[in-house]
């Protein structure tokens, strides 16, 4: 399964792919998001960080396959077979989450402290913060800072 991506914006909203992991809503801006598709087949790279499941093939394209569920230290078991392509600042990467809730025109307001949502042990250096969106909750991703890493 693949869905092409349209990439049209106002300047007062913004369209957001909203998606399910765990029991949470997440969302990312539609304009950093090359495709979504079925989930790769994946090759270990050993020595890679916990939450990289691999490299795939994407057309002749390699990109990396990481688990956002690992990457914010979700606790649970992997449900997913969906993957997001995001279009990153140096390379491409695909993201593993559970389910495609929509996609929505969003208000560019961010409201709401991201550290009342997690608890102390999970990491929220790349959230943004949380947007009302059809009347939940949801987690903005900031792709930029997601595979930025000091370990």
């Amino acid at each position: 399964m693949e869905i092409g991506i349209e990439r049209e914006e106002t300047s007062e909203e913004k369209k957001l792919l909203v998606f399910h992991l765990e029991l949470k809503n997440f969302g990312i801006e539609l304009n950093k998001i090359k495709e979504i598709t079925d989930l790769l087949p994946t090759t270990r790279l050993p020595g890679a960080l916990k939450f990289v499941k691999g490299l795939g093939n994407l057309r002749g394209e390699i990109i990396p396959i990481i688990s956002l569920r690992e990457r914010l230290n979700i606790s649970g078991v992997e449900r997913g077979n969906q993957l997001i392509i995001v279009i990153g600042k140096k390379i491409n990467y695909g993201l593993l989450i559970d389910k495609i809730k929509g996609i929505y025109d969003v208000k560019t307001e961010i409201s709401k402290s991201i550290s009342s949502i997690f608890s102390k042990d999970v990491e929220t250096s790349f959230l943004k913060g949380v947007s009302r969106v059809d009347g939940l909750d949801v987690l903005l991703i900031d792709c930029e800072k997601l595979i930025e890493t000091d370990e």
